[in-house]
């Protein structure tokens, strides 16, 4: 993952927890102060300890916190750093989800080997909605329920998320979710 994902964690647990459980996490994780540049690829493995540090300090499951990550990255670092995209990728939540897989076209040229995650989603009985999450990553749909309640709330959206299962895969994450979205 890029250094804009630490970095993004970094402020979210500055702004909702302070300085000081900030330099917890740190040290709990083994990671150097001010290690993350935005631009630069990381090994997943340094946000998973980052996260499981988060949990451990902040005495939150892990899930709990990946879904906080997920809400405050829409709310605050999706829409500071790429704003303009957003808005141009959807007037509704639905509309906007629909074209998370362009969105993240467009971004691709920024990031050297950017892998970003796929998402389908499928009309049921609108206000209805299946929602596929794909990614080669493990362990983030916690995340992705967060980003959704975000989007939720970027939308001024009533969000209910009705089951969400996982669908078997070879290699990575395959979540999906049925939703009613209005």
């Amino acid at each position: 993952m890029y250094g804009l994902i630490n970095k993004a964690l970094q402020s979210m647990i500055l702004q909702q927890f302070g300085e000081q459980e900030w330099s917890k996490v740190l040290e709990h994780s083994g990671m150097p102060e001010d290690s993350f540049l935005t631009m630069r690829h990381y090994d997943d493995e340094v946000t998973y300890k980052l996260v499981g540090a988060a949990s451990e300090v902040l005495g939150a499951p892990i899930a709990k916190c990946l879904e906080m990550f997920g809400e405050y990255w829409v709310l605050e670092t999706a829409s500071k750093s790429y704003g303009t995209l957003m808005d141009a990728s959807g007037d509704t939540m639905v509309e906007f989800l629909s074209n998370m897989n362009s969105l993240h076209d467009r971004i691709t040229g920024t990031f050297l080997d950017y892998v970003p995650p796929e998402f389908m989603v499928e009309d049921l009985e609108p206000p209805r909605y299946r929602i596929h999450y794909m990614s080669k990553r493990e362990g983030l749909v916690p995340f992705v329920d967060g980003l959704l309640k975000g989007l939720a709330i970027r939308f001024d959206a009533d969000l209910e998320i009705h089951s969400r299962t996982d669908q078997p895969t070879e290699q990575g994450t395959h979540a999906v979710y049925e939703v009613s979205v209005s």
